[in-house]
């Protein structure tokens, strides 16, 4: 017959074998409550769960608007609807205009069709009533923004000396003005001679 001990011991090592049942019973009830059966639907929520896990982390949290740079290229196009010709002027972005995102030039100028945008290049369109008109340059003469009107026959000559001082422009535009910037139209000189008095 077995002794006390041997039965104590006996005792103890069958209540471990069963605790451990136990323990293991419950280990496997856990992991099919939380990650399915061990089948394939169980394996796809968990890659589904870690997918999405995974997507949220790297979402970015917002997306950068592209924006006008000093090396963008502006395009400037008037359609004249009286002769149906569409004028192009392509010039350098004037210092005012750098970094305006898409929704900062539809909302500062409402009377001109935005064709395309990019930092590459952006497209304005505006259409004019009336039939095609004057060709200017403007540039500077005595210190002071200045308009000459260009001929083809005769170059340039002086139509007027505003009152608009070039000694508060960057040294950018000053190059710009002593080079001459050529203006079609009245609408387009009046806009350009309005930024430099701003």
């Amino acid at each position: 017959m077995l002794g006390v001990k041997n039965r104590k011991a006996l005792g103890f090592v069958a209540f471990a074998i069963f605790c451990g049942f136990i323990g293991a019973g419950m280990g496997y009830a856990y992991s099919v409550a939380k990650y399915g059966k061990g089948t394939e639907q169980g394996d796809e929520q968990q890659k589904a769960a870690v997918t999405q896990e995974h997507e949220y982390k790297y979402k970015p949290t917002s997306v950068v608007e592209e924006k006008i740079t000093p090396s963008t290229k502006m395009v400037y196009q008037y359609y004249y609807t009286e002769d149906g010709v569409t004028e192009v002027q392509e010039d350098v972005p004037p210092y005012f205009m750098l970094d305006l995102t898409l929704s900062d030039v539809s909302k500062y100028y409402t009377a001109w069709d935005i064709v395309s945008f990019s930092p590459k290049e952006v497209v304005l369109r505006k259409t004019i009533e009336g039939e095609s008109q004057q060709r200017y340059v403007v540039g500077q003469k005595d210190g002071y923004v200045a308009v000459y009107y260009e001929e083809e026959q005769d170059g340039v000559s002086l139509k007027e000396i505003t009152g608009i001082s070039v000694d508060g422009l960057s040294e950018d535009e000053k190059i710009r003005l002593n080079q001459g910037i050529k203006i079609v139209g009245d609408e387009a000189l009046a806009r350009t001679l309005e930024n430099y008095s701003s």
